[in-house]
């Protein structure tokens, strides 16, 4: 059983989730969407501050790291620490911290690059796209209040590194204790690459049962079910990289709390395009990656010190 830790982590994690997730036929995500379980009132304007589906996806992150535990604990009795969990201060948490924002922005340049899609600072694309996923008052409360403070980059850009590295990072956790924990653990005798896609592709085939249900791509539920993927293959190496380079799944939480953070700018100053073309993780994101991917090889290859991708394992 100890030699095939990567089958058992997966067999687990996704059939926990998957019963987890079993809950949609009964309440699709759209409509946990609809159900408001802490209402907010701005203006004598009373509007949802949490819905049902925040606080279900919410728990759902966190069951990679309970099935992550679960075997490191109880089935392998074995340290935490030996998975990731332990803290020693580096410079190269900055590079987890700062990473996904060049990411985002690079997806933002690559959004604009695609047909029919233009850049939109006074955000009139986004409010559209609001108006039909929104009710009417929580919509026009926001629409109110992007008239009143138009986007400063300064300030959105410093509120989304602060709930990437605190908020984001905290819920991001319950996820990178598994993916860029147990499961990176127990493919560690893999060279980078191949470790991976490995990772990459479960991470993703995880994500179905809410991609299915429109997370992400509201209007192409399968096709998103395969971008979904592949961008979660291509995010994986600059995030293995920070936890090869902290020692730390503290890293890999804070890159994904930030990258989390950060995407919707596209979504956020774009006009036109769709979910597959200029959204979080559509293919303006999946270009983006690509060239991060592409320049942080040839940085491993020809400047690092300590290599990471081009260790002896990796030819």
């Amino acid at each position: 059983m100890k030699n095939n830790r990567a089958l058992v982590y997966t067999l687990s994690v996704l059939g926990v989730s998957f019963l987890y997730s079993s809950v949609y036929f009964f309440i699709p995500l759209k409509e946990m969407a609809e159900i408001c379980l802490v209402p907010v009132s701005v203006e004598e304007r009373t509007f949802c501050g949490i819905p049902m589906s925040m606080v279900f996806l919410s728990f759902y992150m966190f069951l990679p790291l309970i099935t992550a535990v679960v075997l490191q604990k109880v089935v392998y009795k074995e340290p935490l620490r030996d998975i990731g969990f332990t803290f020693k201060w580096t410079p190269w948490y900055f590079f987890a911290w700062f990473a996904p924002l060049v990411i985002s922005v690079m997806a933002l340049g690559m959004a604009v690059l695609m047909p029919g899609v233009s850049y939109d600072p006074q955000m009139s694309g986004y409010l559209e796209k609001m108006r039909g996923m929104l009710p009417q008052e929580q919509f026009e409360a926001i629409q109110k209040q992007i008239e009143a403070v138009p986007f400063n980059p300064v300030i959105g850009i410093t509120q989304a590194l602060i709930a990437g590295a605190t908020l984001n990072a905290f819920f991001a956790f319950g996820e990178e204790a598994g993916w860029r924990g147990f499961f990176l653990k127990s493919v560690s005798s893999m060279n980078f690459f191949r470790v991976s896609v490995f990772t990459g592709a479960v991470w993703g085939i995880w994500h179905f049962p809410a991609i299915i249900q429109g997370h992400n791509y509201p209007d192409y539920p399968v096709a998103g079910v395969f971008l979904m993927t592949i961008w979660c293959i291509l995010l994986t190496p600059p995030m293995i990289y920070a936890v090869k380079k902290t020692g730390s799944i503290i890293a890999a939480a804070v890159f994904h709390g930030t990258i989390n953070a950060t995407a919707g700018i596209t979504v956020m100053l774009t006009k036109g395009g769709t979910d597959l073309t200029a959204g979080v993780a559509g293919f303006n994101s999946i270009l983006a990656l690509v060239v991060f991917n592409a320049l942080l090889v040839v940085y491993d290859k020809y400047y690092a010190k300590e290599k990471v991708i081009f260790t002896q394992k990796s030819h």
